[in-house]
């Protein structure tokens, strides 16, 4: 590993590549300028951020690294079986029944740790989201919300001065994670990997909508942040050690409805009757009743054909084993680099979406499935608007101003930057080494462009040497913004 080389990520939770704006966000334009913009950059199924933190740290799908959804059923993990990927606790009870542990492959921190370096995590997003990121290393983490009851966090935190209150947006508090980098982590040679993950505009975005006053000051709040970071590297006179990217984990849908799969779950067992297994949801899935057997296919047929008939459903997707066979049904292993594990649904549901228009002029919504009325916009499906998410990277291993129209993901963060640590890369991995980007480059790679599914009910694929991306549902027949 190279004395010297190190990588900044700064994350804004949420932001869609059609956000950026330089007038809003004059900083990040500028790095846009000094380095590479990714246009066709993608998230992984679903679109939940602690599924993502996860797919960023292992540079694998949820085929692989486990965790499948932001709530999603473990059985026995907890009491209900329920598990919020948002609370560090839930995730450290999935270790107490699964001998494979939380994440069920090698991470980031796991690879640094055995060179002698670690990764150090700022953030006022979730204690879920934030831990993700280094799972196993704890001791360099300041999260506005918890300090995972180790004592050196506390001290972390007294640093930085008290935690400011939770307001939307939350400016207060994305400042506050910002100065545990500038304050503390640029400082620490041992952090060879500093992650900013900044929970707006993600925030903003929920209560306010896209487009709106409110959003539009959660940008300018991300970009001062990664302002005030540029200086002070520039002050302590290290930003030629590092490499940054500017990355987002998932875009945004206006919402359009306002149910959860559980209650339209029931009025299917309302007119199915004898027809329907007992089965549970979390999220976007379907889940057999735990300590029960699954149900086959063949027993979820009928359910299947229900929901097909539902003005509301997009694509529905197949963990179940021989979901294959079920007309309509795409199964998530091919939408998870052809891997599958334990903790797969029985079935997903991905909710209609459609390019229309929300009252601030900003396309694309969707029939999301939710309790929360006061929901403006979300994320989680199949939606091109969703799975469409930000990549910038500039410093002196990449290219200078350029556009890349190459398909990439979450996935090739973790490649990348082991690639630009001169540190081996876990076998087995889903992403791949964006070297397109990179001042050596030998050229692109060549690109494979694929559908799953038949009928109008379809899913656009891109392929890249070994590595699979989701560009979107067709919702029968519209496709999805980026090309």
């Amino acid at each position: 590993m190279s004395a010297q080389r190190r990588v900044f990520v700064i994350g804004a939770d949420g932001l869609r590549p059609d956000q950026i704006d330089a007038d809003t966000m004059p900083n990040l334009a500028k790095l846009i300028a000094q380095g590479v913009r990714f246009t066709d950059h993608h998230s992984v199924y679903p679109t939940h951020t602690r599924v993502v933190a996860s797919s960023f740290s292992t540079g694998r799908t949820p085929g692989q690294h486990g965790i499948v959804a932001n709530t999603m059923i473990v059985p026995f993990a907890t009491e209900d079986h329920i598990i919020d990927t948002g609370d560090y606790r839930h995730l450290d009870a999935i270790a107490s029944v699964d001998a494979g542990g939380t994440q069920l492959a090698e991470s980031l921190s796991d690879t640094l740790v055995r060179s002698g370096a670690r990764v150090a995590v700022a953030g006022n997003g979730s204690s879920g989201s934030n831990v993700l990121w280094t799972f196993k290393d704890r001791g360099r983490i300041v999260n506005t919300s918890s300090t995972y009851a180790i004592a050196d966090l506390y001290d972390l935190r007294d640093k930085l001065g008290p935690v400011p209150e939770k307001t939307v947006p939350n400016l207060a508090q994305i400042r506050y994670a910002t100065s545990a980098v500038t304050d503390i982590f640029l400082r620490d040679p041992d952090a060879r990997v500093i992650t900013l993950w900044l929970a707006e505009p993600d925030s903003s975005l929920h209560y306010f909508g896209i487009g709106s006053p409110e959003v539009n000051e959660a940008l300018k709040g991300v970009d001062e942040c990664l302002g005030r970071v540029l200086d002070a590297m520039d002050r302590e006179g290290i930003r030629d050690q590092f490499d940054i990217m500017f990355l987002s984990d998932h875009g945004h849908s206006t919402v359009k409805a306002h149910r959860t799969l559980r209650e339209y779950l029931g009025i299917a067992k309302q007119e199915l009757g004898d027809g329907m297994p007992s089965l549970v949801t979390a999220s976007d899935y379907i889940y057999a009743i735990p300590g029960d057997d699954d149900p086959t296919a063949d027993q979820l047929a009928p359910l299947v054909e229900w929901l097909y008939a539902q003005a509301w459903v997009d694509i529905v997707l197949g963990g179940v084993e021989g979901s294959e066979q079920l007309d309509g049904v795409i199964p998530l292993r091919d939408i998870w680099n052809g891997h599958i594990n334990h903790r797969r649904p029985l079935l997903g549901v991905s909710p209609r979406w459609t390019h229309e228009a929300n009252g601030f002029g900003v396309p694309g919504s969707v029939a999301s499935l939710t309790t929360q009325s006061a929901l403006r916009s979300s994320h989680g499906s199949l939606s091109p608007y969703d799975l469409h998410c930000t990549f910038i990277a500039s410093g002196p291993s990449f290219r200078e101003g350029v556009s890349s129209s190459v398909p990439t993901g979450v996935i090739d963060i973790l490649p990348t930057i082991l690639a630009l640590l001169d540190l081996p890369t876990p076998d087995g991995i889903d992403g791949r080494v964006v070297s397109e980007a990179f001042a050596d480059s030998d050229g692109d790679p060549d690109v494979v462009d694929y559908e799953l599914g038949n009928d109008g009910r379809t899913v656009r694929m891109h392929r890249v040497g070994a590595t699979t991306y989701i560009h979107g549902a067709s919702s029968g027949g519209e496709y999805p913004v980026a090309d």
